[in-house]
């Protein structure tokens, strides 16, 4: 069973990329007939992905719809190209495309559409404009979907709304988490002193990061607490920060600068905001990076993992219960931490078991997954 899993991108994406890269490498490791790319026009990547992209010439010359209209063109006719070596398509879902919706309806392999968020209600909240594209990707998305062989979503509740953009709850569907590849980090348990410390990390912290609810609720607050800061803030979020010494303010760091602050924390601390983009749950690749480093996870909004996952508590923002939750989970070593998130957060095991199903769903044997 060979499959193709896409994604178009227009400008480098680090997240996107990053997630992609860990999908390809898992493959090949797990020798899966998995192949990753990421359509582009010509660009500056870091060697390291060269792999991961399939490069295309863009004319300079042309309007903005026009380059708009070519780019998108290449890519489903590159799409086309490969449709005698392939058994399915995987597409990341792409928003007011209508010739995603023509390259579905024409597909002589089956075409799986992956989504990340709420399309109408993120282009719906980009004001005048985003309502004006909300409305073509209502007509020309939903038929997409409708005629894509299933929907593949990264939680329950994206799934969910996907079936309702097109009204069938019995469409064919699949949850499929953010994931990261699992590296063993050479860290030390450097918890030593009776006060919890906790780490946030966002490379930006916008308004459903919710940083400004965690710092009112701090003010509230009379808990002996240390709160690390890792990435860029708004100005007066930094103002507001500063005048309180339980947070410590890093600015931006590279991964293994994280880590070493991750050695004496207690927990990481998630978004409390996400209802700020209409959505109560989420899969974020930070809460996957916390648990990676041992780190247990409070947050504002519903995950994946089950009800009995000790290591991730969806609460309010309240600093009492942050602190509660960081007293109670002390006891528990990082590496049990990791160890029993690892099922979860694993991208080898997200990705075989959604191919898994795939192959169920379409009669197909499991070895011709592997």
């Amino acid at each position: 069973m060979k499959i193709l899993h896409t994604a178009l991108m227009k400008s480098f994406t680090p997240g996107i990329v990053n997630q992609m890269y860990d999908e390809l490498t898992s493959a090949q490791e797990l020798k899966i007939d998995l192949d990753v790319k990421i359509f582009s026009p010509n660009q500056e990547v870091p060697d390291k992905f060269e792999e991961l992209f399939e490069f295309c010439n863009i004319s300079t010359n042309k309007s903005k719809i026009g380059s708009w209209f070519e780019y998108r063109k290449s890519y489903y006719d590159w799409l086309r190209s490969k449709e005698n070596d392939i058994d399915y398509y995987i597409l990341r879902y792409t928003t007011y495309d209508f010739l995603q919706y023509l390259f579905i309806k024409n597909a002589k392999k089956p075409v799986y559409l992956v989504h990340h968020t709420k399309e109408l209600d993120e282009l719906c909240s980009l004001g005048f404009k985003g309502k004006i594209l909300s409305i073509l990707d209502r007509f020309f998305g939903n038929r997409a979907i409708n005629a894509s062989s299933g929907i593949i979503g990264v939680t329950g509740e994206i799934v969910e709304y996907e079936k309702l953009r097109i009204k069938n709850l019995n469409k064919k569907n699949f949850i499929y988490p953010n994931g990261i590849k699992f590296r063993k980090f050479d860290f030390k348990d450097r918890r030593v002193n009776d006060v919890p410390e906790c780490l946030f990390v966002a490379s930006y912290f916008y308004d459903w990061h919710g940083l400004d609810l965690l710092i009112k609720a701090v003010k509230e607050s009379n808990q002996n607490i240390i709160i690390h800061i890792v990435g860029k803030v708004s100005d007066i979020d930094y103002r507001n920060m500063l005048i309180d010494e339980r947070f410590k303010y890093h600015g931006a760091l590279t991964h293994e600068q994280i880590l070493i602050i991750a050695e004496q924390c207690w927990l990481g601390l998630g978004s409390f905001a996400l209802y700020r983009k209409n959505m109560q749950q989420a899969c974020t690749l930070k809460v996957r990076e916390y648990l990676s480093m041992g780190l247990p996870t409070y947050s504002g909004y519903e995950d994946i993992f089950p009800k009995g996952f000790k290591f991730y508590k969806f609460d309010s923002v309240d600093i009492d219960k942050i602190v509660n939750y960081a007293k109670e989970i002390r006891k528990y070593s990082k590496d049990d931490i990791i160890k029993e998130a690892l099922p979860y957060i694993s991208k080898e095991q997200l990705l075989l078991k959604l191919l898994c199903e795939i192959a169920n769903n379409s009669n197909e044997s499991l070895e011709r997954v592997i």
